[in-house]
C-alpha cells in the first residue's frame, strides 16, 4: 500500500510499450534457454535478466526481459518482434517436453517511475515497497516492484495489471508524480544508455550495441551462436554505438560522415541520441552535410 503523503518530486512516470508472453511448464526453464542469448537455467523466483533472441545470422530480433513470478517466466520484448518471438518460442518445444506459451498482451503492463535517485522514489512508493538489491522482484499488494541499475539516474519498474493503472497512477499523481511523454522519457534513457526498438530492430549484431553482456558464449547453442564466437574470437566488430551530442539539427536516418563512413542516427532529441558509427570513427564526427557530432561510449 502506498502511503500518501506531501511530496514535492520531480520523479516522472512512463507506461511503458511491450509484449507479454507467459511460458509455464517443468521444461520452459530449459526451452526458453536454448533460444536466448543469456544463461537463465539457475534463474531464482522473483529473478529478472536481459536476454536476447537472435537470427541464425547473428542478429538481433528480440530484446526481452525475462522473470522468474510464480513458477512461470514471464517475457517481456518489442511488440512488433511479439509474433516472431512466440513462433519461435512454440516452434522449437521438443515432442517430450512440458512447456505451455501464453499470449499476455492487454494483460499486464510496466510503469516505470524515474527520476534523479532512489530515495525519492522510494518516498513514493514507500520504503518497504522497493527492493534494495538489484534484480528481484518485490511483490506489494496486487503489483511487483524491481529497482533498475542505472549508470546516473535511478528507476523502479512496477509490473501490474492492466484493471489495475488507473488507480495506481491515480495514487502517485497525488504524490507529485507527473506522467512522462515519449521526450521526457527518450533523453533519460539516451542519458542513462538504455536502448528502446529504435536501436533493436535495426539488424544489428549484439555487439555493435554493447550487449556483449547479455551474451553467454559457453553455456551452449542458441541461434546466431557461432557468429557470436567467431565474431570474438577474430575481434572483428566494425560498428559501435555511441551517445552523441550536436548543435546542429538531425534526423532519425543514415548519413555518412567526411570519411565516407556511414552513421546510423537511430534516436534524437533536442541534440542528443544514440547513433551506431564506425569502430574507425574518431570521437569528433563530421557529416557530408555539415553536421558535427560530439560521440562518447554509452
Amino acid at each position: 500500500m502506498i502511503k500518501l503523503q506531501s511530496n514535492n518530486t520531480n520523479c516522472k512516470y512512463y507506461i511503458q510499450k511491450c509484449s507479454v508472453t507467459v511460458v509455464e511448464g517443468k521444461d520452459s526453464v530449459s526451452h526458453i534457454n536454448r533460444i536466448i542469448t543469456s544463461n537463465i537455467s539457475n534463474i531464482s523466483d522473483l529473478e529478472y535478466c536481459e536476454s536476447l533472441i537472435c537470427d541464425a545470422n547473428g542478429k538481433i530480433i528480440d530484446a526481452i526481459e525475462i522473470s522468474n513470478i510464480s513458477e512461470q517466466l514471464l517475457i517481456l520484448g518489442i511488440p512488433r518482434s511479439a509474433g516472431k518471438t512466440r513462433e519461435l518460442i512454440v516452434s522449437g518445444i521438443h515432442w517430450n517436453e512440458e512447456v505451455k506459451i501464453m499470449n499476455g498482451d492487454g494483460a499486464l503492463s510496466i510503469i516505470t517511475i524515474f527520476g534523479d535517485n532512489i530515495e525519492e522514489i522510494k518516498k513514493i512508493l514507500g520504503e518497504d515497497n522497493v527492493n534494495q538489491k538489484i534484480g528481484i522482484w518485490k511483490e506489494v499488494n496486487n503489483y511487483y516492484t524491481l529497482n533498475i541499475d542505472l549508470k546516473l539516474d535511478a528507476q523502479v519498474n512496477i509490473l501490474i495489471q492492466n484493471n489495475s493503472i488507473e488507480e495506481f497512477t491515480k495514487t502517485i499523481i497525488l504524490q507529485g508524480v507527473k506522467l512522462s511523454d515519449k521526450d521526457t522519457w527518450d533523453i533519460h534513457r539516451i542519458r542513462n544508455g538504455i536502448l528502446s526498438e529504435q536501436e533493436y530492430n535495426q539488424g544489428f549484431l549484439p555487439a555493435e550495441l554493447a550487449l556483449d553482456k547479455i551474451v553467454d558464449l559457453k553455456k551452449g547453442c542458441y541461434p546466431g551462436q557461432e557468429i557470436h564466437a567467431r565474431l570474438e574470437s577474430r575481434g572483428k566488430v566494425s560498428k559501435k554505438i555511441m551517445r552523441y551530442s550536436t548543435d546542429s539539427q538531425i534526423d532519425i536516418g543514415t548519413y555518412k560522415s567526411d570519411t565516407g563512413r556511414k552513421i546510423r542516427i537511430t534516436s534524437n532529441v533536442n541534440g542528443k541520441g544514440l547513433a551506431v558509427v564506425s569502430v574507425k570513427e574518431k570521437n569528433l564526427i563530421n557529416l557530408d552535410d555539415k553536421i558535427s557530432l560530439i560521440t562518447e561510449e554509452l
